[in-house]
């Protein structure tokens, strides 16, 4: 967070939208009062509540629901909604030794609440056998029932199908004007058709507030989230002069039409929800693969299928024309992939040089060769890499991935949560990789950076891939960017 301001009105439905690591999960948790902010204050009906802990802001009237559900999967739909409505403090004293059924007003509560998101049919029922549809729903039954004043969503649809998504677009429009909607979402055409206003978050910033329509409209928000209104690359500058490789706007064709990686019919789900719904896709030889799309549509869940970390319900992984599917993590590591995994996932009790010298293995890449690339790494070798800052901590990421030496190199948003200067950085990083024709499958939701390196781009939404072309294309093609990528 720098320096955010916002007002919600009351009865205002306020969306809160924004590329990965622009900080709109902090300004949640720092309304909700899980994260004291380090400086500015937080108030709640004109009263500061700066700093205090998540149960004595329910008190006063604020729910909030999870991105992933928060459920005692043991309990009933009715008692879970029961505790929700206990713990808000305005149905009576919470009282362990005091069976659920005794506690009149909070069972009348819970009860109004599941009508009102067409669950009381399921009242009797064992939260751990509702599907994930009916589990969102639970959520913000759950919330209803502290009869909050202001109602915090944390994208509310995730990982709905289809009927899911209409069905809970349908439940929140009919909410009253008494309850005060303020929600995380990123599937902007739902947080547009349910919102009265917009509040945009870049790196920490607010950079537009307004209607759907005027921020729609907004210049700054086009080119946050497809670049550029020309679609040329977003370059940050670097400042006081300071020079870096030219990148090429636009990369050369692969010269390889030899496949490493090929993906058919991928479905994959977690527990009941379907994530991934029929993923085709390809990657040749010395070919960089863009993966595109807004968040929770299924990049991240490409990858880590790719990777062995989820196992695939149908569908075929094969690399270099042997079949994978199924393999371990440790397996296809062996197998020649290697991950640099969303958020970076340094070990926290080794220094620089020990995490990269871990899992080292020879061929072309070498410490020393990592030094060349990443000058700075080599100059802070013997520091803790928790220590770092977050564009060094990525290029320990991805040196330590390079010096496994692999045939396929998958890495999962390695601009989140940078700042433009270093997000310039990995670019070059990334190009310098390309020229050297290293085989690379890049997800990624900053498409200037994604489209000014990749030979080929395919766009996955909700579960399937929509669009394969090539950057160029891509750029020519303003509907679809617009329809799958933009606002």
């Amino acid at each position: 967070m720098d320096g955010v301001s916002l007002t919600v009105g009351r009865g205002e439905r306020r969306a809160v939208i924004g590329p990965n690591g622009a900080g709109k999960s902090t300004l949640c948790r720092m309304i909700s009062g899980e994260i004291r902010p380090t400086g500015g204050d937080v108030y709640f009906q004109n009263r500061c509540i700066t700093g205090w802990p998540p149960e004595r802001t329910a008190s006063l009237g604020l729910a909030r629901t999870f991105q992933h559900s928060r459920l005692f999967p043991q309990l009933t739909v009715l008692e879970n909604t029961q505790l929700a409505a206990l713990a808000a403090g305005r149905r009576g004293r919470w009282n362990a030794f005091r069976p659920l059924c005794c506690c009149r007003s909070a069972m009348a509560e819970a009860e109004r609440a599941l009508a009102a998101v067409g669950l009381h049919g399921r009242a009797q029922d064992k939260a751990a056998t509702l599907s994930h549809g009916e589990r969102r729903q639970l959520d913000i039954a759950m919330a209803l029932a502290q009869r909050p004043d202001v109602l915090l969503l944390d994208e509310p649809i995730a990982g709905l199908a289809g009927r899911e998504r209409a069905h809970m677009e349908a439940l929140l429009k009919q909410l009253p004007r008494t309850v005060t909607v303020l929600f995380i979402e990123h599937d902007v055409p739902f947080a547009f058709s349910l919102a009265d206003r917009v509040t945009v978050l870049h790196h920490g910033k607010v950079i537009a507030e307004g209607t759907p329509d005027e921020v729609r409209r907004d210049a700054r928000v086009r080119t946050v989230y497809i670049g550029a209104p020309d679609g040329a690359p977003d370059a940050a500058p670097l400042g006081h002069g300071a020079s870096r490789p030219r990148v090429p706007e636009k990369a050369a064709p692969s010269a390889s039409g030899e496949p490493v990686l090929e993906v058919a019919g991928l479905h994959v789900a977690y527990g009941d929800v379907l994530v991934l719904r029929g993923v085709d896709l390809r990657v040749d030889r010395g070919e960089v693969v863009a993966l595109l799309g807004r968040n929770g549509m299924g990049k991240t869940t490409t990858l880590h299928a790719i990777a062995g970390f989820v196992a695939p319900r149908s569908g075929r992984v094969c690399l270099n024309g042997r079949d994978v599917t199924g393999f371990s993590p440790l397996q296809l590591a062996r197998a020649d992939v290697a991950l640099v995994p969303q958020g970076r996932r340094m070990f926290p009790d080794m220094t620089v040089e020990e995490q990269l010298t871990l899992g080292a293995r020879p061929g072309r890449w070498d410490v020393e060769r990592i030094w060349s690339l990443f000058p700075a790494l080599r100059q802070r070798r013997h520091v803790a890499a928790t220590s770092l800052s977050g564009g060094e901590q990525q290029m320990v990421a991805i040196a330590r991935a390079l010096l496994r030496n692999p045939r396929l190199l998958l890495l999962d948003e390695p601009s989140e949560g940078l700042s433009p200067l270093l997000v310039q950085t990995i670019r070059d990083v990334l190009a310098a990789l390309r020229d050297e024709g290293e085989t690379i499958l890049l997800a990624e939701q900053n498409v200037p950076m994604a489209l000014s390196l990749a030979h080929r781009v395919y766009i996955v939404e909700r579960g399937h891939v929509v669009y394969e072309g090539t950057p160029a294309e891509l750029r020519g093609n303003v509907d679809v960017l617009q329809r799958t990528l933009g606002v």
